[in-house]
């Protein structure tokens, strides 16, 4: 994974604004272009460069996620009861044996979406930085 992608991970999870992300981007990738050494060089690994910057409460879009799949578990074992009590439906007839499954997965799925959308969304709308050319 590149160091980017770890380094956005990272302040995303720190709490820091896409706008803000966009900026320490932006300033790696100008340093990087000005010292011409790689990031991990100079400013250590992403993991301990986003360390510098102070935590915020914040949901990010994966949070999001997961809550929604937590929502969606509760939702489907409130109408499993719902139809035991009601009309006194089985719902192992249609899941199996295992009445908690589909809730399971509702989570787990929730969970892992969540996380891999924060890895892999892009930091908000920036551009590269803009290396001067000489000549011409």
């Amino acid at each position: 994974m590149s160091y980017e992608r770890r380094l956005t991970f990272n302040l995303r999870m720190r709490g820091l604004s896409e706008a803000e992300i966009a900026g320490v981007l932006d300033e790696v990738r100008a340093h990087e272009a000005a010292a011409g050494n790689l990031a991990n060089a100079e400013f250590s690994t992403a993991e301990d460069y986003a360390k510098q910057f102070p935590r915020k409460k914040r949901r990010t879009r994966g949070s999001a996620i997961v809550v929604i799949g937590g929502v969606l578990a509760i939702a489907y074992i409130l109408f499993e009861i719902l139809l035991a009590i009601l009309f006194r439906v089985d719902i192992r007839e249609y899941v199996g044996p295992i009445t908690l499954w589909p809730g399971l997965v509702l989570i787990l799925a929730g969970t892992l979406a969540g996380f891999l959308t924060d890895y892999f969304q892009p930091a908000g709308a920036h551009e590269p930085a803009k290396v001067p050319q000489t000549g011409r």
